[in-house]
């Protein structure tokens, strides 16, 4: 018998063992999707870009004073 019928009838073939990197995406698939802040934290906290806090955040102030005032011209009119 040769050596590749001997490997299927044992069933050690690469092709029947699962690949490390395919469980684990089949795993994360099936887990639940990130929102959006969430993964925003995920990026700061992994990539270290914690000097982009400051922008988003007086970005995020700007949006908030632009949603609440009714007229939001004498307020951002000063910034630029």
């Amino acid at each position: 018998m040769s050596d590749q019928a001997e490997k299927s009838e044992s069933g050690s073939t690469d092709e029947q063992t699962p690949q490390p990197a395919a469980d684990d995406f089949a795993r994360q698939a099936e887990e639940a999707p990130m929102g959006l802040v969430a993964e925003f934290w995920d990026f700061l906290k992994h990539e270290k870009k914690w000097w982009l806090t400051p922008i988003i955040l007086v970005l995020l102030a700007l949006a908030a004073i632009v949603m609440i005032s009714p007229a939001a011209a004498p307020f951002i009119y000063p910034f630029f």
